[in-house]
């Protein structure tokens, strides 16, 4: 043991940034079981904690209970393996050497919070359960396109879409069974390894289950609704021969779109993601080509408005889309849209945001 120790130590000292920076994902996923085993034994605790006759009352139920959670923790753990091995074959030596040099530890509350963030994103684009969520944002960005390229009056499969952020890829699929030629574009590993293992591993309709709720407490109307299963993928990427093509890049979109070109970006829940939202909408501008038609669905949630090491530029709508049209777009398009995110759809807690929907062309 201390032998293989020291080879690890001296081949760590050696290793570069994304090698690192995908040993960290994959720790993280791999943690699942441990985290899942201590939030368990903090069920036990605290149960052990309450008086001896509220223990008799809710003590029976509760022991089933857990003993259930603790049978689909373990699943769930299973399907993740599966997911990482399957991204590690297919991701090539930098995935390969991540798992050689990975040493078991806590990962960080951030990192722990996306591993449980994958799985809620699983539910909310491959299964039955998110199908409503679906609908409302990218049922409406597939209608416009269909307005501006109707299927009679165009050859679509030369019609070339990005969809920056596209997360597990599933709204880049619909896109892809719709005509179009897509390339769908991630810079989360974890989104990235999951992705991977939902378009190339999946082959049957509901082949995998999981459990995205067995660790949610609050707001839960019983214990059969945290305990019920979610299968996935309720549609299976389509692996037929057809004149339009799907692609997927990894990077930062304001690096990989450098020396790229498209007829059409759509983004879904992704502008907020930036640092400064500024340097998106010029990206999509210069990235299109002359007449491009940019489709938006979302919020403003700015994801590093709270972060204190990260820069972050958070604008109001009216700003943002008077920086648009200054920019050089036409927006034809605009209105507000209900929608919710990787919601428990069983849960008495169920947010909604009221997104920003437009349509914009180049001019």
């Amino acid at each position: 043991m201390e032998v293989a120790n020291t080879e690890n130590a001296e081949e760590n000292s050696e290793i570069d940034e994304d090698v690192r920076a995908t040993e960290k994902v994959i720790n993280a996923f791999f943690y699942y079981k441990t985290y899942g085993k201590e939030k368990i034994l903090k069920m036990v605790d605290q149960m052990r904690k309450i008086p001896p006759a509220h223990q008799l009352i809710i003590g029976p139920r509760y022991k089933e209970h857990i003993r259930n959670i603790t049978q689909m923790m373990d699943h769930n753990h299973t399907v993740i393996r599966m997911i990482v091995n399957f991204g590690v074959t297919m991701f090539g030596e930098e995935s390969l050497k991540a798992m050689r040099i990975h040493q078991a530890r806590r990962p960080t509350a951030d990192y722990m919070s996306k591993v449980l963030s994958t799985i809620r994103q699983i539910c909310r684009e491959w299964t039955e359960e998110g199908r409503p969520e679906r609908e409302a944002t990218f049922l409406p960005i597939i209608e416009e396109l269909d307005k501006l390229f109707p299927r009679e009056h165009c050859q679509r499969h030369l019609i070339r879409i990005m969809v920056p952020g596209c997360g597990l890829g599933r709204l880049a699929c619909d896109l892809i069974n719709e005509g179009y030629t897509v390339q769908g574009n991630e810079f989360s590993l974890f989104m990235l390894m999951t992705s991977n293992f939902m378009l190339n591993a999946c082959k049957i309709e509901n082949q995998f289950t999981i459990y995205p709720f067995i660790f949610e407490k609050s707001n839960t109307w019983s214990y059969e609704d945290q305990e019920r299963a979610v299968t996935f993928p309720d549609k299976c990427p389509d692996q037929d021969v057809r004149r339009n093509s799907f692609s997927m890049c990894a990077g930062d979109f304001l690096e990989v779109t450098r020396n790229s070109t498209f007829d059409v970006i759509v983004t879904a829940w992704f502008i907020d993601t930036a640092h400064n939202i500024l340097q998106y909408i010029e990206t999509i501008y210069n990235t299109l080509e002359p007449n491009g038609i940019w489709v938006n669905v979302g919020p403003l949630t700015y994801h590093f408005e709270d972060s204190p090491d990260e820069n972050s530029i958070e604008l109001p709508y009216t700003e943002v889309i008077r920086f648009i049209r200054e920019k050089g777009f036409e927006v034809i398009t605009e209105r507000r849209v209900e929608s919710k995110y990787t919601v428990n759809r069983q849960s008495m807690l169920q947010n909604e945001f009221t997104c920003a929907f437009f349509t914009a062309r180049k001019i």
